[in-house]
């Protein structure tokens, strides 16, 4: 009698369970169409073929500085300064607020602390972006996707990344033994957004 009854509570469980399941909207990607980043177009294009890079506004200047300490110098030191900024930015828009359960990233280079805000704008007031916790800073390395769980309604996301050095282009002052790395941007094949319509 009591296997019946603990069968019998099974089988209904297993039965609510199976019902919540099928009623469970099933996500979807979010068409490219419903997407627009003002800065890097190609990032929601649709296409993994085409690659959007970040904009970076900087360069790394190196040089020998010797320094004056309790009335001695000190023998010169290697100093090295980011001239500008490292960090690079941008805004992914959808046209409606939206539930996101996750976002995926295919990048086209090395990305490094990459992270993730989304916010929802209230009408008449400013954007309030709040920390997508996931992976977040990580640096992504290959070609192969990341995916960040995001899981709340959102209608902008802004992603942020570090500059990358650009070794190609250094350039040199031998005299004044100073050298500047220009900084460029991060690439990104496609941002895609997966949730409920």
């Amino acid at each position: 009698m009591r296997m019946q009854v603990l069968s019998i509570l099974l089988i209904l469980i297993c039965s609510i369970m199976g019902c919540a399941m099928l009623q469970e909207v099933p996500l979807i990607e979010i068409p490219a169409s419903r997407l627009t980043c003002d800065r890097i177009p190609e990032i929601v294009d649709g296409d993994l073929k085409t690659v959007g890079t970040f904009t970076a506004r900087g360069s790394i200047k190196k040089e020998f500085v010797t320094r004056k300490a309790n009335r001695v110098y000190q023998p010169q030191q290697y100093q090295r300064r980011v001239e500008g900024t490292l960090k690079t930015e941008t805004l992914i828009k959808l046209d409606v607020p939206t539930y996101i359960a996750y976002v995926e990233v295919y990048p086209a280079s090395t990305i490094r602390n990459l992270i993730l805000d989304a916010a929802v704008k209230p009408p008449n007031r400013k954007l309030s972006f709040e920390a997508v916790e996931d992976k977040r800073g990580i640096k992504v390395e290959g070609t192969l996707p990341v995916r960040f769980k995001v899981e709340r309604e959102i209608h902008h996301l802004r992603l942020t990344a570090n500059a990358l050095e650009d070794p190609e282009n250094v350039r040199h002052d031998d005299e004044e033994r100073k050298m500047w790395i220009p900084l460029k941007g991060a690439a990104i094949r496609e941002v895609k957004f997966y949730g409920r319509e």
